[in-house]
């Protein structure tokens, strides 16, 4: 038995977080251990490749084998870690601003990548090199072999590696720009729809039914009359959690071009308030 609100608790919980520098320095916190992670998973990755290297330019030595090849755990091991890390920067700063909907301005997959690429610079002195460039002697026969184009893509592995990593990098840090400037634009839409008129009033048609507790991602659909009084069906695919799924009957606030009210791409839904422009998706 209490005598305070939980759900009243849990929401002033929720507003202390939000800029908080407790939340802040959380982040950072999380920021950092994505980019620990990502180098582990950089000398994981020479640790696993070396010993193919090895085998493919002929300088395996069993009678000294180096120590990084019994490192390759290091690989399995980030992967596992980085699955949680990865969701615990978007939780931490969803409750930093309040809403789980923007992406950071500094994503955690570019963190990751960047780490990678700094674990692959950092510990590229680990790689086996061999004695003999562009050949393979073997002693036990006398005979020399040239390199096969296979054997000279593993030689040159600790240069084109780091390099995939900084491209992966890039390309990540890229296109989550773009996915914020394209949210960002779909916001400004929606300003100016809240601007120009009054949203009009919606029914879920199909809900979805999740398990008290749990967070999924589901398609539901919504029904509204536009001004020409034609009746529409809008079928939407959404993160969610138990507590906030869309359920037959609710009401939902929709916006719309009302010169094209068939352009489902300028087409938003709020299933909270109506004036608030960051409810709309």
């Amino acid at each position: 038995m209490s005598t305070i609100d939980p759900v009243q608790a849990r929401r002033a919980r929720a507003e202390r977080r939000i800029g908080s520098p407790r939340t802040r320095a959380s982040l950072w916190g999380v920021g950092f251990l994505l980019f620990v992670l990502g180098t582990a998973l950089g000398f994981g990755l020479i640790a696993e490749r070396n010993s193919g290297r090895q085998m493919a330019l002929g300088i395996r030595d069993f009678d000294a084998e180096p120590w990084i090849n019994d490192a390759w755990y290091a690989l399995p091991a980030a992967f596992v870690l980085l699955f949680g890390a990865l969701p615990l920067y978007f939780l931490v700063y969803a409750r930093l601003i309040g809403t789980p909907q923007p992406l950071p301005p500094v994503d955690p997959f570019t963190i990751t990548l960047a780490g990678t690429t700094t674990g692959l610079l950092a510990f590229t002195g680990l790689w086996s090199q061999p004695q003999l460039v562009g050949f393979t002697r073997n002693e036990q026969f006398a005979t020399v072999e040239s390199w096969s184009s296979s054997a000279w893509v593993s030689y040159w592995l600790p240069v084109w590696l780091p390099a995939l990593a900084a491209l992966l990098t890039v390309a990540a840090f890229v296109t989550c720009t773009l996915l914020r400037l394209r949210y960002s634009r779909r916001g400004d839409a929606v300003r100016r729809m809240l601007a120009a008129g009054h949203p009009t009033p919606g029914t879920v048609t199909e809900g979805v039914a999740i398990s008290p507790g749990t967070r999924t991602i589901a398609s539901w659909r919504f029904t509204f009359t536009d001004a020409q009084g034609v009746q529409r069906w809008v079928k939407r695919t959404s993160t969610m959690d138990w507590q906030t799924a869309p359920k037959p009957g609710q009401r939902v606030w929709v916006l719309f071009n009302a010169a094209n009210p068939g352009d489902a791409s300028r087409i938003f839904v709020s299933r909270s308030t109506r004036d608030r422009a960051d409810d709309y998706a």
